[in-house]
């Protein structure tokens, strides 16, 4: 089986799978190690997932296999090494901190993603701030909690962060919002910096 090309034992299909997938413009296999039952499956693509990413890979000459490999994981939402992060930040392919990271702006327009590429990201700090401080305002002398505050703007959160990371930029940029004497905290409730506490 060997002989006839119908079985690999030294890894040079994988490398191959790849570049089958690159040269049709697919999304690149995605493989599941589990160690535990020592069982390794793969998921191959047969079709695009997003037609105009996939235009960009194709008409983009600059990127090589291992680049869009790199960029097909971002879309997908897995996790790169810190080395690969680092690369792709430099050359403006994707942003954000590592190791929450989403393709640039410049890919998301594009590859015309700019709705995803908006949720993903979520809404600059000072929108955030102004409808924080709004939901403040409308609290009144009696104040608003933390949670009532997440509940309200969570959905304009990046949309990649967990609900607990939400709950921590938001504790982050209400402190802020303190420092600058827009709000005020007593225990646990916020009010804006006008009314007692």
């Amino acid at each position: 089986m060997v002989n006839f090309n119908m079985i690999d034992i030294v890894g040079r299909g994988i490398r191959k799978i790849f570049n089958e997938q690159w040269k049709r413009h697919f999304p690149m296999p995605d493989y599941e190690i589990d160690a535990a039952n020592k069982e390794v499956a793969v998921r191959l693509y047969g079709n695009a997932i997003n037609e105009k990413y996939t235009k960009l890979l194709k008409e983009n000459k600059d990127l090589s296999l291992e680049d869009c490999i790199l960029l097909d994981a971002v879309q997908k939402g897995h996790r790169l090494s810190e080395t690969d992060a680092k690369n792709l930040l430099e050359r403006g392919l994707v942003e954000g901190e590592y190791p929450d990271l989403t393709i640039s702006l410049s890919i998301a327009r594009q590859t015309k993603q700019l709705p995803e590429y908006t949720k993903v990201k979520g809404l600059e700090r000072d929108k955030i701030k102004q409808m924080a401080l709004q939901f403040i305002q409308n609290a009144g002398e009696e104040g608003t909690k933390l949670d009532a505050i997440l509940e309200y703007i969570k959905d304009v959160l990046p949309s990649t962060k967990s609900m607990e990371q939400k709950r921590r930029l938001l504790r982050h940029i209400l402190e802020e919002m303190k420092n600058e004497d827009i709000i005020k905290v007593n225990g646990r409730t916020w009010f804006e910096n006008g009314y007692k506490s």
